[in-house]
C-alpha cells in the first residue's frame, strides 16, 4: 500500500469539503479544465508543485501527480480523492506504478556523495536505504550486511533522522557523514560504537535528505527502494528482500511484455 505523505493526508481531509462545496459544472463529460484542477489541489496545499496532470483509463478521471503524491480528480477539478486505482484484467496496481515514477525522480536527486555504499563486487541489485543510525532495525540491516552482498544487493545507505533535524541522533549521523571513512564509521555506529565528533557542513545536507524523504512519504527508518523507484519496505533478511527484488523484475518483464504489440 502506497505510504500518505503529509500532503495526501492533507488531501483526504479536505477533499470532502472542496467537493461539497463546488458548484456543479452541467454536462456529463466537461473538458479538461487544468485550471480548476491546479486551484483545487492549491486548495489544499499552496505550495504543492504540481508535477503533471494526465488522462487515466477511466473517462472523465485525471491523474495529478503533486510532489510526492498521486490524486484523482474529474475533469472540471470539482471531485478529487485519493486511494489505489488498479487494474483488475492487467492485475496492476496503476497508484503505485505513478507513485515509483515519482520516487525515482526524487531518488536520482540524491548526490552521491550523500550517499554511504556497501557492495559487492558485481551488484544484481541495488537498493536505496534511508536509515538513522539510532535505529535498531537499521542496525539489524548492517548487521546482516553479509548476507545482502552474498546475494548481489548493493546498499546505499542515505541519512534521515526519525526524531526531525533537531534530534540528538543528527551530531551522530553527521559525525558518521563526515568521517574520512564512512563505510567503518557507519559500521562502528550501527554497533554501538563511538567515532569522533566532527562538522564539515554534513548537517545541512543530512536535513537535505530529511526534506526529501518527507516528499517521499517516509515515516520511519529503515525504509528500503528499489531502482524503480518502488517501496519494498521497512527491515527485510537477506533471502526476503532478494525475494521481492526478483519478484519486481518478473513483474516487470510480465508488463512490458503485456505491453508489446
Amino acid at each position: 500500500m502506497p505510504t500518505l505523505t503529509r500532503f495526501a493526508r492533507r488531501a483526504l481531509a479536505c477533499a470532502i469539503a472542496l467537493t461539497s462545496s463546488a458548484v456543479a459544472v452541467a454536462g456529463a463529460t466537461a473538458p479538461t479544465d487544468h485550471q480548476a484542477i491546479r486551484d483545487t489541489v492549491r486548495a489544499i496545499n499552496d505550495k504543492a508543485v504540481i508535477r503533471s496532470i494526465d488522462d487515466m483509463p477511466i473517462p472523465g478521471l485525471k491523474r495529478v501527480v503533486a510532489d510526492g503524491s498521486v490524486l484523482y480528480t474529474t475533469d472540471d477539478g470539482r471531485y478529487l480523492f485519493y486511494g489505489v486505482l488498479l487494474d483488475t484484467k492487467t492485475h496492476r496496481n496503476l497508484t503505485d506504478e505513478a507513485l515509483g515514477d515519482v520516487r525515482l525522480e526524487l531518488l536520482k536527486t540524491i548526490p552521491a556523495d550523500d550517499k554511504i555504499v556497501f557492495s559487492p563486487k558485481n551488484p544484481k541489485y541495488t537498493v536505496t536505504v534511508f536509515t538513522d543510525t539510532g535505529c535498531p532495525y537499521c542496525h539489524l540491516i548492517q548487521k546482516n550486511l553479509k548476507g545482502y552482498m552474498d546475494a548481489g544487493i548493493a546498499i546505499e545507505y542515505v541519512p534521515f533522522p526519525r526524531g526531525g533535524v533537531l534530534s540528538p541522533e543528527v551530531a551522530k549521523m553527521t559525525a558518521v557523514w563526515c568521517a574520512k571513512d564512512r563505510q567503518a564509521a557507519y559500521a562502528t555506529v550501527v554497533a554501538g560504537g563511538q567515532v569522533p565528533a566532527a562538522n564539515c557542513g554534513k548537517a545541512a545536507d543530512i536535513a537535505k535528505m530529511y526534506a526529501l524523504g518527507d516528499k517521499l512519504g517516509i515515516e520511519g527508518t529503515p525504509a528500503i527502494y528499489d531502482q524503480t523507484g518502488r517501496q519494498l519496505g521497512g527491515f527485510l533478511p537477506p533471502a526476503a528482500l532478494l525475494g521481492k527484488l526478483q519478484q519486481g523484475e518478473r513483474k516487470a518483464q510480465s508488463v512490458a511484455a503485456a505491453a508489446a504489440p
